[in-house]
């Protein structure tokens, strides 16, 4: 039947095997068997993730007093003082400038350097593909750290090479310092989003522009980036939604330089004494609201460009011959990858090297040694730091890839009623920035009457970094468990295997490249994660990321360096592990064995 035709559909046959066992349970004594509990208790748990820390930010919001002491009733009095208060108008426009030039700015690196990976001929595609994502190793913490030493007003070695050139220092502390530094962190996810926008596009328009007599330069204004628009849009609107909710920029560059935007205004509310969380709360919402607005925008954009760019007849995608200019591209990612990984990385490993921070110079060289390593290891709280990164971060990665294997499951393989609903649930938290996420999550631990106390333990955490990983997860799980054909699992049903048996033999080894995936993904998110983690630690449930914050805000950069690049050193090796396991497993190695 195409797209065209008229005819009602031919009626559906009985169910049998797989599609008859995955509809509705028939009778109250199936629903206890495995399969139906373990999908209630997933989809309880994602339900209990998405939507009560929301919840809670949003009831707080209305309340008088939440936490505390006396009655609190319902009201809009908090919506009121906080909108009209002294600086909230600022507040609004430093942000949305802030998130809006990023997102122009990473955008428009990112998508440069997808086209020129996806359809030119730029040389050494291997090494351009590492350049433009190698900088997703580097915590945004530290990346922060590094620029501020690189361009330090007084101190900054850029800087003081700039005014050896007779050019004026930039200052880091500033709108287009807190633009630069968020821009080159997350240029990659731009670049990721590009390469599958470039990649999926049909070339012929391109090829009959450029016969018709136009230029290059023409045809790709003309046409690639008018194919391209949506897939553009789109990105941009995610850039801004994870822009406006990060903590290390906004905290260690912009607070210094008096340029205040939401997350900053929402951390000292909750330093305050006593905590503001009715002001919390309502510009939690505020950002909320704006997030929801721009993520429905971006996948309304990503419906469109998947129409127009995708075509079903005569599909490819060529490349385009830049001629000499194809080096001019190669220069393009070896500049990015000098300025993301290169220079970051050698001001980290030169200030670990010092016993206090000093510029690059031939003076400090006799100065140079391994005592900040040592520093780390003679330091209890920095050692029970590591650890507990470690814990959160294996036990977010499993339960992670667990829930989102058996969500994926639900959503793809069944017909179970609510399952769209489900898959929607597990969506919602791309729509909560981190910071309201964190703060919705303290609010509902802080005051739900829980027979446990979750504050101040790596449980909290783990809930933390479970809830803002899922939805990525599920990105990795769900087109795996689509390839995998019914007819696998009805064999083992007919063979006399269980469910369990059945997910376990059958459906585990063909998704281990997706399972390593999403264990990897949110193994790297815990361990960089600190704009919802500063807000769930308390004294001996620090992270390292949280760690790291305090150190350089203590003015112990030498410490902090080195404890960066033994961060990054362990999430290098984590990566090439789980890509080693990614090649030895999966449909290939079940093939092989």
């Amino acid at each position: 039947m195409t797209l065209l035709d008229t005819r009602p559909p031919d009626p559906a046959p009985p169910e049998t095997g797989r599609a008859a066992k995955t509809s509705r349970p028939r009778s109250w004594r199936s629903l206890l068997q495995p399969r139906y509990l373990t999908l209630a208790v997933a989809a309880i748990a994602v339900a209990y993730l998405a939507l009560v820390p929301v919840g809670t930010m949003i009831y707080a919001s209305l309340q008088t007093s939440f936490l505390g002491t006396g009655a609190s009733a319902w009201t809009l009095h908090n919506y009121a003082t906080t909108f009209a208060s002294d600086g909230f108008g600022t507040l609004v426009l430093n942000s949305f400038l802030y998130a809006g030039l990023t997102a122009i700015v990473c955008t428009v690196i990112g998508f440069g350097l997808a086209w020129l990976v996806s359809r030119t001929n730029t040389p050494c595609k291997t090494f351009a593909q590492l350049a433009a994502l190698v900088p997703l190793i580097v915590p945004g913490i530290l990346n922060t750290v590094a620029w501020a030493l690189l361009l330090s007003p007084e101190r900054g070695p850029l800087n003081g090479v700039l005014r050896s050139l007779g050019l004026p220092a930039f200052n880091i502390y500033s709108i287009a310092g807190m633009v630069f530094v968020q821009s080159i962190h997350v240029a990659p996810v731009a670049f990721l989003m590009g390469t599958a926008a470039f990649s999926s596009m049909d070339s012929s328009l391109e090829e009959a522009a450029l016969a018709s007599g136009a230029s290059p330069v023409r045809t790709f204004r003309v046409i690639t980036l008018r194919m391209a628009r949506p897939a553009i849009l789109s990105a941009a609107l995610l850039m801004f939604i994870q822009t406006i909710s990060t903590f290390e920029v906004p905290q260690l560059i912009g607070v210094p330089g008096h340029t205040y935007v939401f997350v900053s205004r929402i951390y000292s509310a909750l330093q305050a004494f006593p905590a503001d969380y009715g002001t919390v709360g309502v510009i939690g919402v505020f950002v909320l609201v704006i997030a929801s607005i721009g993520l429905a925008l971006s996948q309304r954009l990503s419906r469109r460009s998947a129409t127009q760019t995708i075509t079903g007849k005569g599909f490819r995608s060529t490349v385009q011959d830049l001629g000499r200019w194809r080096w001019a591209g190669l220069a393009v990612f070896i500049l990015f990858f000098v300025i993301a990984v290169v220079l970051p990385l050698a001001m980290l490993i030169w200030s670990s090297l010092l016993p206090g921070y000093e510029p690059p110079s031939l003076k400090a060289l006799g100065d140079l040694g391994f005592g900040n390593y040592a520093q780390i290891f003679r330091q209890p709280a920095l050692i029970e730091s590591v650890r507990n990164s470690v814990v959160t971060a294996v036990s977010s990665a499993v339960i992670v890839t667990a829930l989102s294997a058996v969500v994926a499951y639900l959503t793809v393989k069944t017909k179970m009623f609510g399952r769209g609903l489900l898959d929607g649930l597990a969506t919602v938290p791309i729509a909560v920035p981190s910071i309201v996420m964190g703060v919705g999550i303290l609010y509902w631990y802080l005051a739900a009457p829980l027979p446990v106390h979750l504050y101040g333990t790596l449980v909290i955490l783990v809930v933390a970094f479970v809830t803002i990983s899922l939805p990525y997860a599920m990105r990795y799980l769900v087109p795996g468990m689509s390839q995998i054909k019914d007819e696998l699992e009805e064999a083992a049903t007919a063979s006399g295997a269980s469910w369990l048996q059945t997910f376990r033999r059958v459906f585990i080894p063909l998704l281990m490249p997706s399972l390593l995936a999403a264990f990897l993904y949110t193994m790297i998110v815990a361990f960089r994660e600190i704009s919802a983690a500063i807000f769930l630690y308390s004294s001996g449930s620090e992270v390292v990321s949280v760690s790291i914050y305090d150190l350089y805000s203590n003015g112990s950069y030498p410490v902090v360096a080195a404890l960066g690049v033994v961060m990054v050193v362990f999430l290098t090796i984590l990566v090439a592990g789980v890509r080693l396991l990614g090649r030895r497993f999966g449909i290939q190695g079940a093939n092989q064995s």
